[in-house]
């Protein structure tokens, strides 16, 4: 199990040691101990380029996810996919709602892990309770405690 963690934000607000650290753990509870996971994070203006880039959306979102298509002859492990948090609107977002910043990334962390699972809120609101349902299991086998899952 392989977790490549960068930050284009430097210095960094949260711990990235942490940060792969809670990542690990969750690749451990979601069955995927022998998948490689890279988590990529950024500023506002690098995500609207890339939400812009990806989604057509010319604007920051909080987390992005892209999941890699398995090629049986990688010689690697399989390669899960690409998470990507803007730091920037997770700090406006944890503000917000009063928690602190680390535990709001576990939650955009576990949402973009979720996607890349292969499941989507956005196909209607029978896929966003699974998608809420996964969240809240891994959140809890986490022990991130009163934070509420960003599907549903």
């Amino acid at each position: 199990m392989a977790v490549l963690l960068r930050s284009e934000v430097r210095p960094s607000p949260v711990s990235l040691p942490q940060l792969k650290k809670t990542a690990t753990a969750l690749l451990r509870h979601a069955g995927k101990k022998q998948c490689e996971l890279s988590i990529l994070l950024v500023d506002d203006r690098r995500m609207t380029a890339l939400n812009a880039d990806f989604r057509g959306k010319n604007k920051p979102t909080n987390v992005l996810s892209f999941p890699m298509a398995g090629d049986d002859e990688w010689p690697g492990p399989p390669l899960l996919g690409d998470i990507v948090i803007s730091l920037d609107t997770a700090a406006r977002e944890a503000a917000a709602a009063g928690i602190p910043l680390v535990d709001h990334i576990s939650v955009l962390l576990v949402h973009g892990l979720v996607h890349l699972l292969g499941h989507d809120h956005e196909r209607g609101p029978e896929e966003a309770a699974v998608m809420a349902a996964m969240e809240k299991q891994l959140l809890r086998l986490l022990g991130t405690k009163n934070l509420a899952p960003l599907s549903g």
